[in-house]
């Protein structure tokens, strides 16, 4: 009889063993697809959960929403945006910065998709607020901002067109940033 309970104990050692040698294998394999999951976000810079996308409809693809954007875009700027990132996930958030002709950055256009929800924290790191004030877009109210974004000043105005949160930035001057900002509605809508 005894034979027969360190046989059944030499198995369950091996059991065990392998056991905690699958969860080893399965913990490492797990990190390593994190860490190069991660590894393009890392090399360009980008926080956390922030990706770089080439078009608005890829951006409205990986958000799983429609993008609000400005039924009024001022000759001074390009289209289509030089930057588009999206962060969050599934109805998460998106930064569209548009160049002037120049090439510099001069309109930025950060929204959530969810209702209620805010602008995605990682698209707004690097800013430092100065000053702030109430106002309004239409009959909505808003903020107004002055903001440095990575050492550049920025107007800052930041409201709800409906039920979502929009941030909009301007390098330029305030009353075109709000022609913009009375403007912007969502893709298709009349």
């Amino acid at each position: 009889m005894r034979a027969n309970g360190t046989a059944g104990r030499s198995v369950g050692l091996q059991v065990a063993r392998m056991l905690a040698t699958l969860f080893w294998v399965l913990s490492a394999t797990a990190a390593t697809v994190a860490a190069l999951g991660a590894l393009p976000g890392w090399i360009a810079g980008e926080g956390a959960g922030v990706r770089r996308v080439a078009s608005l409809d890829e951006a409205e693809r990986r958000l799983g929403a429609r993008l609000v954007l400005p039924g009024y875009f001022p000759d001074r700027l390009a289209w289509p945006a030089a930057e588009i990132r999206v962060a969050g996930g599934r109805h998460g958030s998106a930064s569209l910065v548009f160049h002037d002709r120049a090439g510099e950055p001069a309109l930025q256009l950060l929204e959530a998709t969810e209702e209620g929800a805010s602008v995605a924290a990682p698209l707004l790191a690097g800013t430092t607020v100065l000053d702030t004030r109430r106002t309004a877009v239409e009959t909505r109210p808003a903020t107004l901002a002055s903001v440095l974004v990575n050492g550049a000043r920025w107007h800052q105005l930041t409201w709800y067109p409906g039920r979502r949160a929009v941030v909009l930035r301007g390098r330029g001057e305030l009353d075109e940033l709000f022609l913009i900002a009375r403007s912007v509605h969502g893709r298709g809508a009349p």
